[in-house]
């Protein structure tokens, strides 16, 4: 087989595994852990039961490959959105995060809830832990980020409890959703951090 062939065989085998890994970060937000299956996923990519047991030989590695996904991508979102901002002062520091945290809520609703079961998910695969560390050191970094630059005392500590404030609130909007949401709770809430 010549290169020229393989190349779009090989393109179109990692489009597939993406669309499935895509299906089950869907039926995850949508459903729970419990309803990611092969044949599920597979139903939700449009594709067979077959291809989804032939890229995720186990129902494990499957869910395993998708949540490690989602963190990487989200990891990847953060350090884009906040590395090498400009100086700005405190109100508007407060509005980057306020932005970055509805932006997450607007953007990908399910990836939104998909992060929060991949928590609950961590409780039962320990494996998994280390791809939600490195999620929260970004998330930390950056908010401690943005302490630092508004001359916070201890931005690290700060930011750690930030990001736990944030995650409850963005678990309670996405459960129980407020219109007032960001004027109401999420921007004063930030605010207190700063000095």
């Amino acid at each position: 087989m010549t290169t020229s062939v393989r190349e779009p065989r090989m393109a179109r085998g990692a489009a597939r595994r993406e669309a499935l890994l895509e299906a089950a970060i869907r039926l995850l937000a949508r459903e729970g852990a419990r309803a990611v299956t092969h044949r599920a996923v597979a139903a939700e990519a449009g594709t067979t039961h077959g291809n989804a047991r032939y890229y995720f030989g186990t129902l494990d590695q499957l869910l395993d490959e998708a949540l490690r996904r989602l963190a990487a991508q989200q990891i990847d979102e953060v350090r884009t959105l906040f590395d090498g901002l400009p100086d700005v002062d405190v109100p508007q520091r407060i509005s980057r995060l306020v932005d970055y945290v509805t932006g997450t809520l607007a953007g990908d609703r399910d990836a939104a809830v998909a992060r929060y079961e991949f928590f609950l998910e961590v409780a039962r695969r320990p494996n998994l832990r280390a791809s939600l560390d490195e999620w929260g050191a970004t998330q930390r970094a950056a908010f401690a980020g943005e302490l630092r630059g508004a001359g916070a005392a201890d931005p690290e500590a700060a930011a750690a409890d930030l990001l736990t404030l944030v995650n409850g609130l963005i678990l309670e909007q996405l459960a129980l959703p407020a219109d007032d949401f960001e004027s109401a709770r999420l921007r004063p809430a930030i605010a207190r951090f700063f000095p």
